[in-house]
């Protein structure tokens, strides 16, 4: 299948189909973790609390924006296999585990992510900084 003329075959759809899915689903498990106490489920209705209204409006807004950054996480490590893999269901099936991975990590690989990026442009803006203040005081003893 040559899906509109790019040389996409079946298996690189399906990776950039399955791994979004794929680590949507960990981004959901991550939410759970968050959520529930792992040391046992309530023992009576004191420890349960609702949530007003308000809050459970701005928990289902950050459920939607945290799944969104799972897939987009999830299509990023898709689109890093397509044409590159073994079209085998074995090796799709480790790749979607990957991005099951990738997804319940997601918070933490864009953080870093941020802070690898951010450090770049300090250090970039630094050297230009710099060559502007060496420039000018050549200028100025011209």
């Amino acid at each position: 299948m040559d899906l509109f003329g790019l040389g996409l075959n079946s298996y690189d759809v399906a990776l950039m189909v399955v791994c979004p899915i794929s680590a949507v689903v960990g981004s959901f498990a991550q939410t759970i973790v968050q959520t529930i106490d792992l040391k046992g489920p309530p023992r009576s209705e004191l420890d349960m609390t609702w949530a007003s209204p308000k809050l459970q409006e701005f928990r289902s807004a950050w459920l939607g924006l945290r799944l969104i950054l799972g897939a987009i996480l999830g299509l990023v490590i898709g689109l890093y296999f397509v044409g590159a893999i073994q079209e085998s269901p074995a090796v799709l099936a480790k790749i979607a585990a990957l991005s099951v991975l990738a997804g319940y990590a997601a918070p933490k690989v864009w953080a870093a992510q941020d802070k690898v990026v951010s450090a770049k442009i300090d250090k970039i803006v630094s050297l230009e900084i710099d060559k502007q203040a060496a420039s000018n005081e050549n200028q100025k003893d011209t």
